[in-house]
């Protein structure tokens, strides 16, 4: 299944940004949709993201990137260690990413390599190893919410909006294909686009993998 949806033009937040607060999703919304999610029962979640790993594998997207970033999965988010261990096995490079002030940066972690815990106690690399954002092929990106139109519903931090910000200019040249990754039952009807999101090229789920760009279409083989 596949949607093709227009890249979000670049906006100043200015006299505008009082509005967009106004549209923005309640915290009442994520706060449903994580318990939600961590309500799925170990065996669901288990086949659930066993479906996930296997789209993602079977779209081709691991050949098709030199570098590949994921996360760890936290607070019932969907795990991907499959795709993290598939790395290590062919020797792609892998990047997590690690809490910096109020930004994300993508430091090399291999599966197996040492972990601490950061202040959310979310798991992160202890290398110092780092990629620029530009300069990675993809990007799989967790998520609380998601409509059919390919937006994305974040913690709140907006963590991830302002690291890859640089994706909005109309100059950038470069940049890496936006995976978002979740269950079908965070999908609602509507989520409010805010003039600083990033929008996503696909989400995954255990149902399957949508793409909203040209990009991903032409990028993620059988999709």
């Amino acid at each position: 299944m596949s949607r093709l949806n227009t890249p979000l033009p670049l906006q100043k937040t200015t006299s505008s940004q009082i509005e967009a607060k106004k549209q923005a999703p309640s915290p009442t919304l994520r706060r449903s949709l994580r318990e939600q999610r961590k309500g799925i029962s170990t065996a669901q979640r288990e086949q659930f993201d066993r479906s996930i790993n296997q789209s993602l594998l079977k779209s081709g997207i691991l050949l098709r990137s030199s570098s590949i970033a994921s996360y760890l999965a936290n607070d019932g988010e969907p795990s991907v260690n499959l795709i993290i261990q598939t790395c290590a096995t062919i020797k792609r490079t892998h990047y997590l990413p690690v809490l910096k002030k109020h930004s994300l940066q993508f430091v090399r972690y291999s599966w197996g390599d040492e972990l601490i815990n950061n202040s959310f106690n979310i798991a992160e690399p202890l290398t110092t190893e780092k990629l620029p954002p530009k300069l990675l092929s993809t990007i799989l990106i967790p998520l609380v919410g998601f409509d059919r139109e390919g937006h994305r519903l974040g913690m709140g931090g907006g963590y991830y909006d302002r690291t890859l910000n640089f994706m909005l200019q109309k100059s950038c040249q470069k940049k890496p294909l936006l995976i978002g990754v979740g269950y079908s039952l965070q999908k609602v009807n509507h989520i409010q686009a805010q003039p600083w999101d990033v929008p996503l090229d696909a989400i995954v789920t255990e149902c399957g993998l949508a793409c909203f760009s040209t990009k991903a279409q032409s990028l993620l083989h059988g999709f």
